[in-house]
């Protein structure tokens, strides 16, 4: 038996069985549910007990709040008449499976609230004992709906940021083939973490992106995952705490701070190219998505930075590759023209490129073009 369930035998074991409530059966002819169960009372969860035969001994008062029928008209029915029929096979075999004395894993399903409001809970229960003897079992119900909604809120972010991100480096088919392969190994991450009650974690946590979690009104960081504290070269007890601008160098620290309050006050997300100053002095370019989401009832900044040094490495050799084809051209071009070798015509370029304070590359192609010849 786990240590949880070990909790609850024992919490059930020191209740008084002094005073059976007025709406007990002794159908099943256990005096075990003759106790007084009203402690349950005090619980926020819904708590519930059933017998062996799969009926409802003893609710508590949250159950009224929650489901808007009174406890008393559920004494007595079957645990399968507040399931849709959808989720009875899995609850049949479950309950069986615990009313046998076998742990048995917590199941999610849709409820239909008292306020008309369909949310998700998860049910959790373990077996009671009377003598030796499986005699029920003990059930809590809980609402989890916003910790399913801030998963599904992650998971839409990061699908989001893989689309931009594939879209921005679509003409660099070394940097494209890369990201594909990181869009491939978070897909297989992902599809084992939904099988996790911990989602959410794992996501924040395995993302190979660096995540921020930064309060809405002061700007502090109030969480970040392992990959943040290596892109930062921070260690995680530092991070949390720091101001988000404190990422950035510092003599573009109030525009980054800018950027933050613009978040803010529009209530929009955004995306930007930046730098982040490592601990070391180390400076990386870096692509950020910010966004609001809500976390535990409150609203807060999401921020994830993805390291893009590989990409700009690329883009520049390109960019050197197409400079050094247009000078080549141009000093064909020079050459022909004044009959002279390349190192002249070389020269030529550069002296015209210094004398007009233009690039080299931008000189080459005016000559390519004809628009002037070098005098």
């Amino acid at each position: 038996m786990s240590k949880k369930n070990k909790s609850i035998k024992l919490s059930i074991d020191q209740l008084d069985p002094s005073a059976p409530p007025e709406h007990e059966s002794t159908k099943t002819g256990h005096t075990f549910f003759q106790r007084d169960f009203g402690l349950l009372d005090y619980i926020n969860d819904v708590i519930f007990i059933i017998d062996e035969v799969g009926h409802f001994k003893f609710i508590n008062k949250v159950s009224e709040e929650r489901t808007g029928i009174p406890t008393d008209a559920l004494i007595g029915l079957s645990y399968l008449d507040l399931m849709e029929p959808r989720y009875h096979d899995f609850a049949r075999n479950s309950f069986e499976t615990a009313i046998k004395g076998e742990a048995g894993p917590a199941f999610e399903m849709e409820w239909l609230a008292g306020s008309g409001e369909t949310i998700t809970v998860e049910v959790n229960w373990t077996t009671l004992y009377d003598g030796g003897n499986a005699v029920g079992v003990l059930g809590a119900l809980r609402d989890v709906t916003e910790r399913k909604n801030a998963q599904e809120a992650l998971g839409k972010a990061r699908d989001e940021l893989e689309m931009r991100v594939k879209e921005r480096t679509e003409d660099l088919q070394e940097a494209n083939d890369l990201l594909k392969e990181q869009i491939n190994e978070r897909i297989r991450a992902e599809e084992k973490l939904r099988e996790s009650e911990q989602k959410y974690r794992g996501l924040f946590e395995n993302s190979a992106d660096a995540i921020f979690i930064v309060d809405i009104e002061t700007g502090i960081i109030l969480n970040a995952n392992q990959q943040a504290a290596q892109l930062t070269g921070h260690p995680h007890q530092k991070l949390v705490g720091m101001h988000q601008s404190r990422l950035h160098p510092g003599e573009r620290a109030e525009y980054y701070k800018d950027k933050f309050q613009e978040l803010i006050k529009n209530q929009l997300s955004f995306d930007l190219e930046a730098e982040v100053a490592k601990k070391d002095g180390t400076i990386i370019p870096v692509f950020i998505s910010s966004g609001l989401v809500t976390l535990q009832r409150k609203k807060v900044v999401q921020e994830i930075f993805r390291d893009i040094s590989k990409e700009k490495m690329i883009a520049d050799l390109k960019g050197e590759l197409e400079t050094k084809k247009l000078v080549n051209r141009a000093k064909a071009i020079i050459a022909k023209h004044y009959r002279i070798n390349d190192s002249d015509a070389m020269r030529m370029l550069q002296k015209e490129s210094r004398r007009q304070s233009r690039k080299l590359k931008e000189v080459a192609r005016a000559v390519i073009s004809s628009k002037f010849i070098l005098e």
